[in-house]
């Protein structure tokens, strides 16, 4: 089982966030954002501290929570109706997390709550546990 709250203001650069680049023949293509690249590297440098010895193994139930600062505007706990899209932002955290060696493949995600909400402190909760 892995459980952790790591205290920090999550990106909001999510795996959207893509630009079109020209190859050597003209042809258009897709290329992450810098904003996605910088986002994919906070959350590599959060994450990397609880990535478990070895991948966890079978189905996996996970409990994520992905809290922003409230600024005093937000009563504190509540959801987070904003962007960026629960979606969205969620798919960029699980593949950091495949990509730390949490988990084989997203596959094994067989049950899962994800909420995005305000708090303080603000940050990222996670649990992830075989089932």
């Amino acid at each position: 089982m892995i459980e952790f709250f790591e205290p920090m203001v999550p990106p909001t650069a999510t795996h959207n966030d893509l630009v079109a680049v020209s190859d050597s023949r003209g042809k258009a293509r897709l290329v992450k954002s810098a904003a996605l690249k910088a986002a994919e590297a906070k959350w590599e440098a959060h994450l990397a501290t609880f990535a478990p010895p070895a991948p966890l193994r079978g189905p996996l139930r996970a409990d994520l929570r992905l809290c922003w600062p409230t600024d005093g505007r937000h009563p504190q706990g509540t959801p987070k109706g904003t962007k960026p899209d629960l979606d969205n932002v969620e798919k960029t955290f699980w593949d950091v997390c495949q990509k730390l060696g949490y988990y084989r493949g997203d596959q094994q995600v067989a049950d899962k709550h994800v909420a995005k909400m305000w708090a303080d402190p603000a940050g990222v909760y996670l649990r992830l546990e075989e089932i």
